[in-house]
């Protein structure tokens, strides 16, 4: 009865500490307030660069998205927009990850996701501008770039990435 007892003791204590585990690295990140309202996501110099590089990338998918819906180039937004997709998320380290809070990460992977529907409306649409129907799918690609850029809007509304040792 007592081996019993100390046995749901140490099964309570390690459920206590692997949810405090999983609340650390899953959930909150490593973070702090920041002095303007927004949450500081805390990222070594290496982490830092990383997650800048793919902030770049996904602008500069979303200028060639832009001007390839000024020129009717379906295939260049198709891969602009499939290069920045959910397969872009794919060499994230875990360990990067496990800083990032939970709704950073959902930030994050819906816009991938987002940008992965707007190369699939692209692709779609090659078959569209064969009979002529090309400006509601233009509208479409546009419609969802505005839902996308909203993403991203709402992470840096809420987020910064303050410089290493500050």
């Amino acid at each position: 009865m007592k081996n019993t007892k100390t046995l749901w003791v140490i099964i309570l204590v390690l459920t206590v500490v692997l949810a405090g585990i999983a609340l650390k690295f899953i959930v909150l990140g490593s973070t702090s307030p920041a002095n303007d309202g927004r949450t500081e996501v805390l990222l070594d110099a290496g982490e830092r660069k990383l997650v800048l590089a793919e902030m770049r990338q996904l602008l500069s998918a979303t200028q060639q998205i832009t001007e390839g819906l000024a020129d009717n180039h379906m295939n260049q937004i198709a891969a602009a927009a499939s290069e920045v997709g959910m397969q872009a998320t794919t060499t994230m380290d875990v360990r990067l990850k496990a800083k990032l809070p939970l709704a950073f990460k959902q930030l994050g992977f819906a816009t991938h996701q987002a940008f992965d529907d707007i190369a699939a409306i692209a692709s779609d649409a090659k078959q569209v501008a064969a009979t002529g129907g090309l400006t509601e799918v233009k509208t479409d690609i546009q419609r969802k770039l505005a839902e996308t850029m909203n993403l991203c809007v709402a992470c840096h509304s809420n987020y910064q990435l303050p410089p290493s040792g500050k």
